[in-house]
């Protein structure tokens, strides 16, 4: 969950993105599966014991889950569009996205998060369709990219950059929840049944049985030993 502007070259420390790392079909891979991680933990949320937990902000100056999930469902088509621009003009100057104004103008804590999830893993394989096809000569031409200041930037680090948006904010969408979800209350442990009475009376007469079958056993015992002795004397007297 972050406040401070994280990188745009380099290593970022807060999600681990790296920009100088990887290849472009990994990095295309890459965020398609984080893409599908976004739209699923919003989506299991939603589907919670309280589903508005998605649209709670942990502080009143840091996005809520459905919020930052708008956001990447947003990066996802604006970004494609600017591959489409860059190959179509010589030297394009984008247009800026307005991320901080879209939260208010698109209305995105009021939006579904059933349909935010399913339009974010769509524009996310829409992306990734765009991105993969780029030659190597088309990956370095440039367009002057405005955030987070105007500067010329090539095709290939739009798709990192790309790449990187949903990296962090993935992140960020994960912590939001875990802060703001009502915690799982453990179900309640089962106590041991106790025996039925059928089963306790019929214990009860095996303790029995048991009992007089070693009467019975002792008893005998005490027969055979009087008769042994009585023979003893006998044959003494003899």
């Amino acid at each position: 969950m972050s406040k401070q502007q994280p990188p745009v070259d380099g290593y970022c420390e807060q999600c681990g993105f790296n920009y100088d790392t990887g290849d472009l079909q990994g990095t295309v891979t890459l965020l398609i599966r984080q893409s599908a991680d976004c739209s699923m933990a919003l989506t299991k949320a939603a589907a919670g014991p309280d589903p508005n937990v998605v649209r709670l902000r942990p502080e009143p100056d840091v996005w809520s889950a459905i919020e930052y999930a708008c956001h990447v469902r947003d990066v996802l088509e604006v970004q494609r569009f600017r591959i489409a621009q860059c190959l179509a003009e010589d030297r394009p100057v984008y247009a800026p996205m307005d991320r901080t104004g879209r939260v208010k103008q698109q209305k995105y804590e009021h939006q579904d998060p059933m349909e935010v999830a399913a339009a974010l893993v769509r524009f996310a394989k829409e992306f990734g369709a765009a991105a993969r096809v780029l030659r190597p000569q088309e990956l370095g031409k440039l367009g002057l990219y405005n955030y987070p200041v105007r500067a010329p930037r090539t095709l290939g680090w739009i798709i990192r950059h790309t790449a990187h948006e949903i990296q962090h904010h993935r992140h960020d969408i994960i912590e939001i929840l875990a802060k703001v979800e009502p915690p799982i209350v453990p179900k309640p442990k089962v106590e041991e049944a106790t025996p039925e009475e059928g089963a306790t009376e019929e214990g009860a007469t095996e303790a029995i049985a048991t009992e007089e079958g070693t009467t019975e056993a002792i008893a005998t015992d005490k027969i055979v030993t009087d008769k042994i002795a009585t023979e003893e004397i006998a044959e003494t007297v003899d």
